[in-house]
């Protein structure tokens, strides 16, 4: 700054020079005109010119150092989540709105090989607080970096990626609900990290972890079980692992991955759970965009099995032997040109329609009778996006179960607001 102010200085005094056989000046005009030059410098820079007689303080080293600290801070750390109001309307139920989750999440890069992030859901508007992440990342190597904490479990493309704005239907599906049971989360260590070989890139997460509990039932499949993890710890000394590996290819348009659990599950330690997944999605290119196609075409496949010993659940019901379900969704993203310069357009740059089918199915088979249980589901569905991280939905659905479930048939209408801040 200063010697940016001395070179005007010296131009102006050279300029006074050069002038001279034109016009003879004063010393004090001369001065006048110094300073004026050296204000209007200031102001370009952005600051303000000294007022007469207005001393400045000397900033304090000290303080200096705080406030930059203090700077570093705030410019590494994010604080985001995601908000959805849900309204469901089902033949022999009550309709109903429904918060049904709120969650916030702070991250923050504390240094550049350290990475703090943490999720705190607050469901149902009612006080139920759970920690669905929070761990800290010791970044080492792409191939290979450690995680520790509170972390979601590698099953499935859902359960890691589920929040309510990335999704285009109101409703999880069944196999997200029972056999993979989202949002499944333990605490443990493990590490993740990615190999790039040409034009595939490998992902791989890997933990020791607390694991399931012992309520593996007819009803409710492995969800009962994971649900008491939140207390996030163990009921018995044997811990369980899990792994996930994942390819991408295509540039992320082709996304296919396989995972594994196994652990003890009952409060002895002797029996074990052993569950499988795999998911595929699949993005085709419908256009290069501008007209009605505003997306591609996207697939979304997720399988998943288990397999558990036979003991007794904390009720001292056996516990269901095996389940097995798949969902597969199709969605297709769409604007209308015409639609542009109406209240759906007017100030977005990308608004989206989604159309979205879904059909889920899932069956756990009973320790008694060995007979499968199964409940299914199909879904339609329609959504409005005036940006990505907001979504207003709407769907039809259509579900029936056998005995395990309640032998229901039923249908209805489920609708939401999603909000990802």
């Amino acid at each position: 700054m200063r010697f940016t102010i001395a070179c005007a200085v010296l131009s102006a005094l050279l300029g006074g020079v050069a002038g001279a056989e034109e016009k003879e000046k004063t010393p004090l005009e001369r001065l006048r005109e110094l300073e004026e030059q050296v204000d209007e410098l200031k102001k370009e820079l952005g600051e303000e010119p000294e007022k007469e007689g207005e001393k400045k303080e000397p900033e304090d080293p000290k303080e200096r150092g705080r406030i930059n600290a203090l700077t570093r801070l705030i410019n590494r750390t994010r604080i985001g989540g995601y908000l959805d109001l849900e309204f469901t309307d089902f033949r022999h139920q009550n309709s109903t709105f429904d918060n049904h989750h709120l969650i916030l999440q702070v991250s923050s890069y504390l240094h550049e090989r350290l990475y703090f992030n943490s999720e705190i859901e607050y469901e149902h508007a009612a006080g139920e607080l759970k920690v669905e992440q929070a761990y800290l990342d010791f970044l080492i190597h792409d191939m290979i970096n450690f995680r520790g904490g509170v972390v979601l479990m590698p099953m499935g493309k859902l359960n890691v990626l589920h929040d309510s704005d990335g999704r285009d239907l109101t409703l999880r599906p069944l196999t997200t609900r029972y056999l993979i049971p989202t949002t499944w989360s333990e605490t443990g260590v493990g590490f993740f990290g990615s190999f790039f070989l040409g034009p595939v890139t490998l992902n791989y997460e890997t933990y020791i972890v607390n694991g399931l509990r012992g309520n593996v039932t007819v009803k409710n499949g492995l969800r009962d079980a994971a649900d008491d993890v939140q207390k996030l710890k163990d009921n018995n000394s044997d811990k369980s692992y899990v792994a996930r590996l994942e390819a991408v290819a295509f540039d992320g348009k082709v996304t296919f991955g396989v995972a594994g659990y196994r652990g003890r599950f009952d409060d002895d330690g002797k029996h074990t759970v052993f569950s499988y997944a795999a998911d595929l999605t699949v993005a085709v290119p419908l256009g290069k965009g501008g007209g009605w196609i505003s997306g591609p075409l996207e697939l979304r496949i997720e399988a998943a099995r288990f397999t558990a010993d036979r003991t007794f659940t904390s009720g001292g019901a056996p516990t269901a032997p095996r389940g097995q379900g798949a969902f597969a969704q199709l969605s297709f993203h769409f604007f209308p040109p015409f639609l542009r310069d109406t209240f759906v357009g007017i100030g977005f740059d990308s608004p989206t329609f989604t159309l979205v089918a879904l059909w889920d199915a899932t069956a756990v088979q009973d320790p008694v009778t060995h007979r499968w249980n199964h409940q299914r589901r199909l879904s339609f569905g329609f959504n409005f996006r005036p940006i990505e991280q907001v979504a207003f939905k709407v769907e039809y659905v259509d579900e029936d179960s056998d005995e395990g479930w309640g032998n229901f048939q039923q249908d209805g209408v489920a609708a939401s607001l999603a909000v990802g801040f």
